[in-house]
């Protein structure tokens, strides 16, 4: 959720979604600017097919392409204003011994280093390329998106709560060497509300009123 709703999709055109699942930021991503078209990428063919009907009975049904495969072996002739991606976010961590639960949430390394990688390639020279990861890997992700020619320019640490800090952090890279912005989003406050920033981040994707 709060991936979807920093994603910059604001004056975009064309976008990648690496690792869709269901379609969730896809479309959170064509709310904020319904002139958005995403070739959207999933490698487990259910999560590709949920995606899929989600698109069809979405208000943009024709905005979205699924493609059901690696993203390691995707190839387009063309390049992304706008890439974006939830990716397995364990970096060479243990895993359960669950194939589609491990693949969906481990990474080696190496996978990993192909993967930002890849999206470089991708990725146009006026691109923003954003996606979030454990707080504890950040230097890793600015170390490896340094290697490819992407330079963090917004850099967003988030807290569980206010004693549970940098459990993850957003990142939005791209191609040319400028001044960081960074900042920082708290989602709960200590008795499990949810906090005044999250609300207003996220209240026009919420079906309910979380301030209730």
């Amino acid at each position: 959720m709060v991936l979807g709703a920093l994603i910059p999709a604001q004056g975009k055109t064309r976008g990648l979604d690496i690792g869709t699942g269901t379609g969730v930021l896809s479309l959170m991503a064509l709310q904020q600017n319904p002139r958005l078209e995403i070739d959207a990428i999933e490698i487990h063919e259910t999560a590709a097919k949920e995606c899929a009907w989600n698109v069809q009975h979405s208000p943009w049904p024709n905005s979205v392409q699924v493609y059901s495969m690696d993203f390691l072996s995707f190839e387009s002739t063309k390049t992304y204003d706008l890439i974006f991606s939830n990716p397995p976010f364990y970096v060479d961590g243990l895993k359960s011994g669950n194939e589609t639960q491990d693949q969906a949430k481990h990474m080696s390394r190496e996978q990993f280093d192909l993967f930002v990688r890849k999206a470089a390639e991708l990725l146009s020279n006026e691109g923003i390329f954003t996606l979030i990861i454990p707080g504890d890997q950040r230097s890793f992700l600015l170390d490896l998106g340094k290697s490819y020619g992407l330079f963090p320019a917004r850099i967003i640490a988030i807290h569980a709560n206010t004693q549970k800090l940098n459990k993850r952090v957003i990142v939005d890279f791209v191609k040319d060497e400028r001044k960081v912005i960074e900042d920082e989003l708290t989602i709960r406050n200590l008795d499990g509300s949810y906090h005044d920033a999250y609300i207003s981040l996220t209240k026009d994707f919420h079906l309910t009123d979380l301030s209730k």
